[in-house]
């Protein structure tokens, strides 16, 4: 505990030094004066709260702290365990632990051995959880058991969704119950050593080696174990193992990236942190790159899921033509009076629908703040923000030009042709005016009682004249309009395609209308230009009828796919991955659990077809998915290479399914079984 108090109040104190220095990065450890002027700043900003924010605050379920007992927690702390714990949390890779490693070393299994090994492993993990851990645990065995789900997926998923006590106890039980499934054994020593048992869990992922050579993801795990014990010559063979299987392994790659950053190969750690993002995001992956100095660009990211061409069916809408001559002019000036109204009636429509999702999106909006902030107090983790958003706006916020937040969908730079058009309009309304003014003097002596009175020919010249600006007039500004609607259109579709997977669903609801209702109103207020027939002319044509104004195409994501393991589901679509429990209608309660937390990794999901070991890349013939995870929860999902996968995603169900998991670096769990014997 005492060590967790130290770590927190380093991050604070970090953060206040961060912000006081922006340019400057924090690279000692902090002292205990500078803690104790952290903490009487932090006293200072609470004593100068009013009421009502206070107020808001326990509204919103957040506590304010007791900085009287946390001064007193860390009153006993030394400037030179600071240091230590510094520098702990500093470090790239773990300092050597010989003595672990020698007990790991001293321990070899034969599969008889297993189930005995199995049995005192898990109750020496037993002994270090907390009881509130254990209770649960056996609460959600038992009810498993009672509904024949697998006990093995679910551990998983309790992993997977931050729940790693629970994990840790329902897949030492699991193991108990069957020591010879090896797919199990492979993820229960990959939970021991995410939680700082790596010297329990190497005794199990060799025997495994043995028994399955030149799997990657044995290969990834045994890497992962031996990094976290310092080890990095042996750290770095298992991981090229894997490597050499799959050039992409998420994990493995980024046991080289580790490697090649604390030898100061910065380029070998950029390259290698590439190739693990390039099939499986993470936002501690994008993180690391940008502090060894990458920026990560679109191309650096595999992105599967379908783009549709024009998600509103903008491209199918039609107006009224431009009238280029007087003989079209009265029609088509009824046209466009008659399309602007017919415009107008569904843009009031829409306005209606866009009151009502601001106000749902602003409900929504303050429910996730509230849980986000009432949670985070709990050492709870709260979605911040949808599961793709993250990796979307690297790989797609390149493509558009208008992700600043605004969403008006009016581009301002490519109006520039129709504003220049619009001014060129008034040069040929001075040209018209002057034609027309030598067109009045010449016939100006011929009209009257008496005299010849020419109207034929004084209708036909200024039908001509007429004629001549229109065509000039609407001719340019329809062609720019043309142009400026063409890349609307597209851009439209693109930042919808791009809100789609960076907005909540409520946002986008709002998104789609605010489109909507800007294409119908740059559509409509088009600045076309009418000239009636010269009053001297006798005939004038019947109206024409214009059609009835389109309707716009549903926007749902075509991209969907399922994971169902049992009793958790991880649902992936365009806007979210996440990852749902179903008890059979049980209520259990999994936010008691104090160690809750989120480590790095991914695993492989799918049915496998005749493969009795952990499931590595090597036989992606027989799997369906790729799951990535990290601190932020689920970050990436895909279909794994080779296996056929529709365009609308992958779903995979049934009691056969199998998941293997690769433990990532993240060493943030190592405290869970820290001294564990």
């Amino acid at each position: 505990m005492k060590n967790y108090i130290i770590t927190c109040c380093m991050l604070m104190v970090a953060s206040v030094l961060c912000a006081q220095t922006k340019t400057k990065t924090v690279e000692k450890p902090p002292t205990q004066k500078e803690m104790k002027e952290m903490m009487n700043e932090m006293q200072k900003e609470m004593d100068e709260m009013s009421l009502e924010d206070k107020k808001a605050m326990e509204e919103m379920g957040i506590k304010m702290p007791d900085m009287k007992n946390l001064q007193n927690s860390i009153s006993g702390i030394s400037d030179e365990q600071l240091k230590k714990a510094w520098e702990d949390e500093s470090r790239i890779i773990p300092e050597k632990d010989t003595d672990r490693i020698n007990a790991a070393m001293a321990t070899t299994l034969s599969d008889g051995e297993m189930s005995a090994y199995i049995s005192k492993t898990h109750q020496s993990v037993l002994m270090q959880l907390s009881p509130a851990a254990k209770t649960t645990g056996a609460i959600i065995y038992q009810q498993i058991k009672s509904l024949n789900k697998s006990a093995a997926n679910t551990a998983v998923g309790l992993w997977m969704d931050g729940k790693p006590t629970l994990a840790l106890y329902l897949m030492g039980e699991v193991c108990k119950s069957d020591p010879a499934n090896a797919i199990n054994l492979n993820n229960y020593a990959a939970f021991l050593s995410m939680c700082g048992a790596e010297q329990l869990s190497l005794p199990v992922l060799n025997n495994l080696n043995k028994r399955y050579p030149n799997n990657s993801t044995i290969s990834n795990n045994i890497a992962q174990a031996w990094l976290g014990l310092g080890d990095i010559p042996k750290a770095e063979e298992f991981a090229d193992r894997a490597i050499r299987i799959y050039a992409y392994h998420p994990q493995a790659n980024m046991v080289k990236c580790l490697i090649e950053e604390s030898r100061g190969n910065i380029p070998a750690a950029i390259a290698a942190a590439k190739k693990s993002i390039s099939k499986a995001y993470s936002t501690e992956k994008a993180d690391k790159l940008k502090k060894l100095g990458y920026d990560l660009k679109s191309d650096d990211i595999n992105w599967d899921r379908p783009m549709p061409q024009d998600a509103l069916g903008l491209g199918k809408f039609n107006w009224p033509e431009y009238p280029m001559n007087v003989e079209q002019n009265a029609s088509l000036e009824k046209e466009w009076k008659d399309f602007r109204n017919e415009c107008q009636q569904k843009i009031n429509e829409l306005k209606i629908q866009q009151e009502s999702l601001e106000e749902a999106s602003i409900a929504a909006n303050e429910q996730r703040t509230k849980l986000i902030l009432s949670e985070g107090q709990k050492g709870h983790y709260v979605q911040v923000m949808p599961g793709y958003a993250a990796k979307a706006m690297v790989k797609l916020g390149p493509g558009v030009s208008d992700v600043n937040g605004n969403i008006s969908f009016v581009f301002s730079n490519e109006l520039t042709p129709v504003v220049r058009a619009l001014l060129a309009v008034g040069d040929h309304e001075n040209m018209l005016s002057e034609k027309q003014e030598l067109l009045d003097k010449k016939y100006e002596d011929q009209i009257g009682e008496g005299r010849s009175n020419p109207l034929e020919a004084i209708c036909k010249d200024e039908n001509a004249i007429r004629n001549e600006f229109l065509s000039m007039a609407n001719g340019g500004v329809q062609s720019a309009y043309k142009t400026y609607f063409n890349y609307m259109r597209r851009q439209t579709s693109d930042l919808l395609y791009y809100y789609q997977y960076t907005m909540w669903p409520d946002q986008f609801e709002l998104a789609k209308v605010m489109a909507q209702i800007s294409w119908l109103t740059q559509i409509k207020d088009q600045k076309v230009n009418f000239k009636a027939k010269s009053s001297w002319c006798a005939s004038v044509p019947a109206n024409k009828k214009s059609g009835p104004l389109q309707n716009f195409d549903d926007v749902h994501c075509d991209y969907v796919s399922t994971m169902n393991l049992g009793i958790y589901k991880i649902t992936s679509s365009c806007s979210n991955l996440t990852g749902e429990f179903d008890f059979g209608g049980v209520k259990i309660n999994l936010t008691d659990n104090v160690e809750t937390g989120l480590y790095s990794g991914s695993a492989m999901v799918g049915v496998s077809k005749g493969i009795d070991g952990p499931m590595g890349t090597e036989v992606e013939g027989s799997l369906a998915g790729l799951v990535e995870w990290d601190n932020t929860g689920f970050t990436d999902l895909g279909a794994v290479a080779g296996v056929s996968a529709s365009a609308a995603g992958v779903d995979i169900a049934g009691a056969d399914v199998k998941i293997t998991v690769n433990g990532g670096v993240s060493r943030s769990g190592s405290n869970i079984l820290q001294g564990i014997k």
